[in-house]
């Protein structure tokens, strides 16, 4: 009678340890869908470039694109990134990358032109709407990289690379600063409603 006892007991035990445990499984899931967000990105992002000579440039649209793809798993759970037309209305909890920029400039020895350095530095707008509707720019900057080599020159071998890392990094503050804000926690949500 006792050993019934205890095994009815451990059927009993076993049984609300694997609903509870299939539960906590269903939560956890749902709550990773709905802290998934859709990024967007201003559709013409695609086509910019910079001119670095006469017949010669670099996207660096698609250099934006790709960091955003790359680094934004780092920061937030996405379930989508996909283009946003200029005539496309902005949903509430929306968060677009909306412009890339890159500012070079060149040095030169005092009284010489003699060249010294190059400078870059890049500057990219996200947009994000809050769940009222109400818009707010989000701006990232990276720090500025230097290169010992004329830019796009015969002997460049790094400009390329060294602008694509300051996009990067442009990127990844924007998206820190856009975590850090009160209102994201709400953002979440007002994108989940807006799915269902």
């Amino acid at each position: 009678m006792k050993h019934g006892f205890r095994f009815t007991t451990f059927l009993a035990f076993l049984l609300v340890h694997c609903v509870a445990t299939s539960q906590t499984e269903t939560t956890s899931l749902s709550e990773r869908s709905e802290k998934s967000l859709r990024l967007q990105y201003a559709e013409d992002l695609e086509r910019k470039v910079l001119k670095v000579g006469p017949s010669q440039e670099i996207s660096i649209g698609q250099f934006a694109l790709q960091s955003l793809t790359n680094t934004s798993p780092r920061y937030l759970s996405v379930s989508s990134l996909s283009p946003l037309k200029s005539n496309d209305p902005l949903e509430p909890g929306a968060i677009v990358l909306r412009k890339v920029q890159v500012d070079r400039s060149l040095e030169f020895e005092e009284g010489t032109s003699k060249f010294r350095q190059a400078n870059f530095a890049s500057i990219v707008e996200f947009l994000v709407v809050s769940p009222l509707g109400e818009q707010e720019r989000i701006l990232g900057h990276s720090e500025q990289i230097t290169s010992h080599t004329i830019p796009f020159s015969s002997d460049d071998t790094e400009s390329k690379e060294k602008i694509a890392s300051s996009i990067q990094s442009a990127i990844e503050e924007g998206l820190r600063k856009i975590v850090s804000m009160k209102s994201f926690p709400s953002i979440f949500k007002s994108q989940n409603m807006f799915q269902r």
